[in-house]
């Protein structure tokens, strides 16, 4: 019986002991310069969307993993890709020297690719600020519809009033006229936020695209 626990227990170990070393396998990347991108897995195939790893970082493999292939991106530097073979059994260190580029053309492609980055930073500025004009335009909306719902109340009771003068009378024609009015004003001011709502949204659009 003690036998057959102690296997037990020697076989749980073990499936846990290659848990654990499956998570612990890491490759270290370091480059000269630093903060250069890094891309994970294919090239990609435009720069344009920015990674959020930059050297010196560290990726997390799995045991079976023999072969790395990532891509580095830093402007005025050449973007190079490389297959990085892990030797260690846990954790592997690189450390890559960034060549500067001195073709004219591919720096001026690197510019590019920061302008068109800058771009969607800006287009996503105008889009989250586009639903601040928008949520304006509800309210108002809502407003203008209860300064509107009011004034139509106020109206009933003027023409149910058997008293056509006095200040109880003059008070109910101003009520009408004030709602109404208030109700026009909220409404203008609501179709002025939905316009600003689009255009700020066609502009996040030309920004981003």
């Amino acid at each position: 019986m003690k036998k057959g626990i102690f296997w037990i227990l020697t076989f749980y170990i073990g499936i846990f002991a290659n848990d654990s070393t499956g998570i612990s396998k890491t490759l270290r990347i370091s480059t000269w310069p630093a903060d250069a991108e890094i891309y994970v897995g294919e090239r990609p195939k435009s720069f344009i969307e920015e990674s959020e790893m930059k050297s010196p970082d560290s990726l997390k493999l799995s045991m079976e993993d023999s072969v790395v292939r990532i891509t580095l991106f830093k402007p005025g530097y050449t973007d190079t890709t490389i297959d990085i073979h892990l030797k260690a059994p846990t954790k592997n260190f690189v450390w890559i020297e960034l060549v500067e580029e001195t073709d004219l053309d591919r720096l001026e492609w690197q510019e590019a690719i920061l302008g068109k980055r800058e771009g969607k930073k800006i287009g996503k500025i105008f889009f989250g600020t586009g639903f601040i004009p928008l949520a304006l335009s509800g309210i108002f909306a809502g407003i203008a519809e209860y300064k509107f719902q009011n004034a139509e109340d106020t109206k009933e009771k003027i023409e149910k009033s058997l008293i056509r003068e006095g200040d109880h009378y003059q008070k109910l024609q101003d009520d009408f006229k004030d709602s109404r009015q208030s109700g026009k004003n909220f409404r203008r001011a609501s179709f002025i936020s939905l316009g600003a709502s689009a255009l700020l949204f066609a502009a996040a659009a030309v920004f981003y695209f």
